[in-house]
């Protein structure tokens, strides 16, 4: 986690609760409302977190947009996730709380929102941020109870359900019916060409690293792999990628892999550029991280490695990828992007080499 993120959560522990309870209003009626019968005006999404709930959010906001084509949508998010959104949703203004804070703090106090939809599950901020609007539709989740007095309307969490699937029941409230999301797998593939069948060699792609240190898969696990693959897998070619975080990691891997080839392009791309390499891919193998969700929405096979989190949440879609994981009785345990603390992380590090092999080359033998 970013020095940044560490921050923002600690000043969301100590002065959100105090800022909930100053904004808190008392419920005067039942709220009946939904967005067909508001009055005009714009949507607001916030949505903080990684870039994995970035992209877990993409099938409420297409269809969001499928079912309220004529009102404008704005998207409130963290830094590193506006990209994803701008590609996504190109028509959608966004703009971020973390590197433009004051620009964000005037936009939602200026603008008159019909409805403001926040997916934060848990932290208060962005309950903060929804009351500050004073829009008159306010959703969010009701499992902190710091942040009821500051929505309209409640929604409730499942703890072991598919993350899409709870973003979606945001959206159901809004509208006050059920609505069909559109499939995660091939999201953006209509946005990339897909190049793969042009190459000689089938490309595999290996995220080493990631944000989240307790997710992490060994170096000399990875290092292990890569021989096994290019050992017993004909016409293949292994492609390193991941953020600038992830160089460190990705210059060990090389190291350790010298004897093979390996093309490192970790830190080199930006999130446009990853997804256009993706489409040009066989497989992606690596931990649970917004990777891994970017290669499902583009339509690339994946393989991910699953430790302190829960493959039921955050797994790729039957049938379209594959988990590698311990079947531990202390896993999952991360709630929330908090991770139990623990000193082995056996989960992660005990996850054997020939399981995630045996998986990836089942796909690639297909």
């Amino acid at each position: 986690m970013g020095l940044k993120s560490a921050l923002l959560k600690h000043a969301d522990s100590i002065i959100g609760p105090l800022l909930c309870n100053s904004l808190k209003r008392a419920q005067r009626k039942v709220e009946y409302r939904t967005l067909e019968t508001l009055g005009e005006g714009p949507i607001l999404v916030i949505r903080p977190g990684g870039i994995g709930d970035a992209i877990m959010l993409l099938p409420m906001l297409m269809a969001l947009k499928k079912h309220c084509p004529t009102r404008e949508l704005d998207i409130l998010c963290e830094g590193r996730n506006a990209e994803i959104f701008s590609i996504a949703i190109p028509e959608a203004n966004v703009f971020t709380y973390d590197k433009t804070p004051f620009r964000a703090l005037k936009r939602l106090r200026g603008r008159k929102y019909a409805a403001v939809i926040d997916s934060e599950q848990f932290h208060n901020l962005s309950g903060v941020m929804t009351a500050l609007t004073r829009a008159p539709m306010r959703i969010g989740y009701k499992i902190n109870t710091n942040r009821l007095g500051l929505y309209t309307h409640l929604v409730s969490y499942d703890l072991d359900g598919a993350e899409d699937i709870q973003f979606g029941k945001l959206l159901n409230a809004a509208l006050g019916h059920e609505v069909t999301l559109p499939p995660k797998f091939k999201l953006l593939a209509p946005l990339y060409s897909k190049q793969s069948t042009s190459r000689e060699k089938q490309r595999i792609l290996i995220h080493v690293g990631g944000s989240v240190e307790a997710k992490r898969w060994p170096i000399e696990n990875y290092a292990e792999l890569c021989k096994k693959l290019v050992a017993e897998c004909q016409g293949i070619e292994l492609v390193l990628l991941g953020s600038k975080e992830d160089i460190g990691a990705a210059a060990k891997l090389s190291k350790a892999c010298r004897d093979i080839p390996l093309i490192n392009k970790c830190g080199t791309m930006s999130l446009a550029e990853v997804a256009e390499e993706m489409s040009a891919a066989t497989l992606l193998i690596g931990p649970d991280s917004g990777l891994a969700h970017l290669a499902t929405a583009v339509g690339l096979t994946v393989v991910v490695m699953f430790g302190p989190s829960d493959s039921r949440k955050w797994g790729p879609p039957k049938g379209y990828g594959a988990v590698a994981q311990q079947d531990l009785p202390c896993q999952p345990c991360s709630i929330f992007g908090c991770v139990k603390p623990c000193t082995s992380c056996d989960c992660i590090t005990q996850l054997s080499v020939e399981k995630v092999f045996s998986l990836a080359k089942n796909y690639l033998s297909k």
